[in-house]
């Protein structure tokens, strides 16, 4: 059973910058020639803060959003050395000012890696949601559908920083947490916080499984707006032999989103 996503860290190496000095937003010329396609980063990172990030490493993604937008290349690291870009921008357009970017990485060996990078220092808010394959977290779209609002981080006062992702450029794409929950095993992050319900509703309550996650599993199987039915199997049949153990099986609704559709679920973004 993987490591969970309520540990998705960084590692902290903060590179440019004059002392205390906030750095200049490099000009929307200088980033928009390195924006796309697997290159030097530069000019991109070109008097911003720029932050390494490593998932389970320790500290918890601050806000999961409703989905994740991504650059596609981490899917397929055999590519060749270099890296891709992904640029935020301060409004649902393409002139608009470039605020922020995720920085993808494959070097000559093959080690990947992720980085973000803003005009100051921030507290990474990427999330792995593929085996070895992150983005950052949106919380909405504009009217088209395509574009989304990204969180990058947080600044050390506890504000988002945000930017708007051009979803039909090249290499980019993106997922909906409704899309990525439905069809997978799911585990609550907070064993505390189980809840189920024997309709979609927070009226009836039942009993829950004894123990952790990890005594019983959970599969999805109908959704109603922010509730979920699922099959819970007790104990787990998730990544466990069937035939070694009696099972129990019974059916039950979960809040799986919350009122702002964030999940209250997860599931094991590298299998078993």
């Amino acid at each position: 059973m993987s490591t969970r996503w309520f540990v998705v860290s960084l590692g902290v190496a903060f590179v440019a910058g004059c002392g205390g000095e906030r750095p200049d937003v490099p000009s929307r010329a200088a980033v928009d020639s390195r924006a796309t396609g697997a290159s030097s980063t530069d000019n991109v990172t070109a008097g911003w803060r720029v932050v390494a990030w490593e998932p389970y490493a320790g500290v918890d993604p601050s806000d999961l959003g409703v989905g994740v937008v991504f650059l596609r290349r981490a899917e397929d690291k055999a590519g060749t050395p270099g890296t891709d870009t992904m640029l935020l921008r301060s409004a649902p357009n393409a002139s608009a000012l470039p605020v922020g970017a995720v920085l993808f990485t494959v070097s000559a060996n093959g080690v990947t890696s992720y980085r973000i990078a803003s005009a100051d220092s921030i507290r990474p808010n990427l999330v792995e949601y593929g085996y070895e394959e992150s983005g950052a977290p949106f919380d909405s779209s504009d009217a088209t559908g395509r574009w989304v609002r990204a969180i990058l981080g947080f600044a050390a006062d506890g504000v988002p920083r945000i930017g708007w992702v051009d979803t039909s450029r090249p290499g980019v794409s993106m997922i909906r947490w409704t899309e990525q929950l439905a069809d997978r095993p799911l585990f609550y992050p907070k064993p505390e916080a189980a809840a189920f319900f024997a309709t979609p509703d927070s009226g009836t309550p039942v009993v829950r499984p004894r123990g952790g996650d990890d005594e019983y599993a959970m599969h999805p199987e109908e959704v109603r707006g922010s509730w979920m039915r699922v099959r819970l199997i007790v104990p787990s049949d998730n990544c466990v032999d069937r035939d070694s153990v009696a099972r129990q099986t019974r059916r039950a609704w979960i809040r799986y989103l919350d009122d702002r559709g964030r999940p209250n679920v997860w599931y094991y973004t590298r299998g078993c």
